[in-house]
């Protein structure tokens, strides 16, 4: 009986879902949101802290303990769930409202980088090559069924393992808080 336990997740099924859906949420809203995609510019921060809070408040929430790659593993289902999500629901946007989520953030990161360059000959080269990025990201877009699919299982397998560390971190951070007291 005892080796039963042993390998069961301290987490029940209806607590996992709970997580995923947490962090999900969590990706679909800094992935979709104007000027709140902005965090994931630095290194898609947005995931992370997604996958971060989904298992920190899961933890607290249900009071279990979790290993680091069960944690990570959960991070992963939200990541994965998320980025289907996100270019699901960024497919509906430009679909039905001609709204392409992230670009209010990148014309801001542009409209830097053309401040910066004002004063700097050297960097007139790299910003006409963004500004040029720009223009091809903001051009109109039509996309198949097949291209939706492809970017869904893309953005999922992408930010799978980004909310995964995520969820790592939420489990180191609090052994280290319950440690120290």
């Amino acid at each position: 009986m005892a080796a039963d336990s042993v390998n069961q997740s301290p987490l029940p099924f209806s607590a996992k879902l709970y997580t995923v859906l947490v962090g999900a949420i969590l990706i679909l809203l800094s992935t979709t949101v104007p000027y709140l995609t902005l965090i994931n510019v630095f290194l898609f921060a947005g995931v992370f802290i997604s996958g971060t809070i989904a298992l920190n408040h899961s933890i607290l929430r249900f009071q279990v303990r979790l290993a680091f790659n069960e944690a990570f593993l959960l991070g992963c289902f939200a990541g994965l769930v998320g980025g289907v999500l996100s270019e699901g629901v960024g497919y509906i946007l430009m679909e039905l409202f001609h709204y392409r989520p992230g670009s209010e953030s990148l014309s801001l990161v542009i409209r830097w980088a053309l401040d910066m360059a004002q004063n700097r000959p050297e960097l007139h080269e790299q910003v006409e090559t963004l500004v040029a990025a720009q223009k091809m990201a903001l051009a109109p877009l039509n996309l198949s069924l097949a291209d939706l699919f492809m970017n869904m299982v893309f953005s999922g397998a992408f930010y799978a393992p980004i909310a995964g560390l995520g969820g790592s971190f939420a489990v180191l951070r609090l052994k280290r808080k319950a440690a120290r007291g």
